[in-house]
């Protein structure tokens, strides 16, 4: 059997990519030979809890001082100890200076002041992938440009103005992955999101329990490439989506925005998982003539689900859900009685193969809606039903009995429970 010494040096790095940044330096100690070797590590990943705020700092600036590799792919920072902008200033500049590919700087800690993002990050052009935590970006200097960066995480991240965000985020010619978590804030009022490049585009701002919304405040979203677009958001007042393609699919949690706004936008999705609060009398009116698959919060309102068989002519896959544990936060909206249908959507007649139910626990007005479904759906191949882990195995039994005795339309329907 071969000694693990004989192995090349280029093996040996590979190997040593796979363990913790603190497990590569401890190989120091196993002989002469890997004195030398995990220094060729093109990378450091780095998380300060089990050290102090001095130990740590030193071990980043001497990891770095003594890194031997080509280039530097990637420099990850989990930081919960309190450092000066300097710090973050020498270890970024070093970084940058090794072409760095990879940038993560994540303060876990939110009572301390943000951390400005050091100014060498801006005429950054090697850079491919930035996430960003608990960090202050001010100013974006004229000569800011990442030529080069794709992936782009912001949590926690405060911008002085609209102008910075869109000033920002437009120096990213070719971006294609953007996350923003948690942007509301006083000094912003409309984020912008304008990136001809952007594929894939992630939004969240969530709150316990139940706020109003913050006046004036809200996102727009200009992505004519967008493929997939997810937005869970408890505060804005208004959500704006401009050029979405026809391919992109959508999964929208909002409890304030206009829905009729919202959903004309996206009337030629192919995929929609939507938990919006009712606004029945705003219900679009156009048919989402494209759309193949649709998920629905059958706690905000069962409504949704009339309107949406009735303007989805080509649905095949209808999934019904809970989007939010411990329990939807539109639920104060919810109506306690389901009304059929003044007569049965196309859908259901020429296209609905699938429908799933997620946490079904029995109530009545969910024992209507799969009574009727059953009845109509001509077409369906399957009805999975998923019940609610606070069933006891007797009333499961019970109700999966009533479901299974339920007269179907198709012959070919196959009822499944879990």
């Amino acid at each position: 059997m071969a000694n693990i010494n004989d192995l090349s040096n280029d093996l040996l790095v590979k190997i040593l990519l796979s363990i913790p940044t603190k497990d590569i330096v401890a190989t120091s100690l196993l002989s002469k030979r890997w004195r030398s070797v995990w220094k060729l590590v093109p990378k450091i990943h780095h998380d300060d809890c089990s050290y102090t705020a001095t130990a740590s700092s030193q071990f980043i600036e001497k990891f770095l001082q003594l890194n031997n590799a080509p280039f530097l792919e990637s420099l990850r920072l989990r930081l919960e100890k309190n450092y000066t902008p300097r710090d973050y200033e020498r270890w970024v500049n070093v970084a940058v200076s090794r072409n760095v590919r990879e940038l993560d700087l994540l303060r876990n800690v939110s009572y301390l002041r943000p951390m400005p993002l050091p100014t060498s990050v801006f005429t950054h052009e090697t850079l491919v992938v930035l996430r960003l935590k608990h960090a202050l970006i001010e100013n974006v200097p004229s000569a800011t440009l990442l030529r080069c960066l794709k992936d782009l995480s912001l949590r926690d991240v405060i911008f002085s103005s609209d102008e910075t965000v869109d000033r920002f985020l437009t120096c990213c010619p070719v971006l294609e992955t953007l996350e923003v978590v948690l942007w509301i804030s006083r000094k912003v009022k409309t984020f912008a999101i304008r990136v001809p490049s952007l594929q894939r585009l992630k939004i969240s701002s969530l709150v316990a329990g139940y706020q109003d919304a913050w006046k004036d405040h809200g996102f727009v979203v200009d992505a004519p490439c967008l493929k997939y677009l997810e937005i869970v958001d408890h505060f804005s007042e208004f959500c704006s989506l401009v050029n979405v393609t026809e391919e992109v699919e959508a999964k929208l949690q909002l409890r304030h925005c206009d829905s009729e706004k919202l959903l004309g936008s996206l009337i030629s999705a192919k995929s929609l998982a939507l938990c919006l609060k009712p606004q029945m009398e705003s219900y679009t009116k156009a048919d989402f003539d494209q759309l193949v698959s649709l998920e629905l919060c059958v706690t905000c309102s069962l409504d949704w689900l009339n309107l949406s068989l009735s303007h989805s002519p080509k649905l095949r896959a209808l999934r019904l859900t809970l989007f939010r544990d411990p329990g939807c936060n539109n639920i104060r909206h919810v109506r306690t009685k389901w009304e059929k249908p003044s007569c049965v959507p196309e859908c259901l007649m020429l296209s609905l193969e699938s429908v799933e139910w997620v946490y079904y626990k029995g109530a009545q007005e969910e024992n209507d809606v799969v009574k009727y479904l059953l009845k109509n759906g001509n077409l369906l191949e399957t009805m999975s039903i998923r019940f609610s882990v606070s069933i006891q195995m007797e009333e499961k039994n019970r109700m999966q009995m009533k479901l299974e005795s339920m007269p179907r339309s198709s012959s070919k329907c196959q009822l499944s429970f879990t």
